[in-house]
């Protein structure tokens, strides 16, 4: 696989603030033609440096009030159905896996708090969870959705 080059990192790193921008405007930041940019572009989607543009929504306006972070610790031996059944759950936005213990980190967005109540609830009833600790976010100080983390 070829490795990107400044121009392809500047594309993305531009690209990370305005996903709506025109390959104009990339062209004219990057110092390259139209053509260079559309095909640069391509190629960073085609080779999966770029994986989307999508509509970043704000959950409050959309009725997502509550947000928050579960800490989920299992039995080793149910680990991968443990995160499969979490991961499949509408409110869930990211699961991260920790390293060492079998223990996963869960965001999960909901209308009100009887709504996470009962998301947390259904955990503890997943096969191979051991533990739950939540904690509801009171204030985002800093969020970038631009990376895959």
């Amino acid at each position: 696989m070829r490795q990107i080059d400044d121009y392809d990192l500047r594309i993305i790193e531009a690209l990370r603030k305005d996903g709506r921008a025109s390959y104009r405007k990339l062209a004219s930041i990057v110092g390259l033609s139209n053509v260079a940019v559309r095909d640069r572009v391509s190629k960073l989607v085609k080779r999966g440096y770029i994986k989307g543009f999508f509509a970043l929504a704000d959950s409050r306006l959309i009725g997502k009030d509550v947000s928050a972070i579960f800490e989920v610790e299992t039995n080793t031996n149910e680990f991968s159905e443990v995160v499969g059944r979490i991961s499949a759950c509408e409110e869930v936005t990211k699961v991260y896996e920790k390293v060492g213990a079998p223990t996963i980190f869960v965001h999960a967005s909901f209308s009100n708090i009887d709504e996470m109540q009962n998301f947390a609830e259904s955990i503890y009833k997943i096969k191979g969870v051991v533990r739950v600790a939540s904690s509801m976010i009171y204030k985002r100080h800093k969020f970038d959705p631009s990376l895959d983390v």
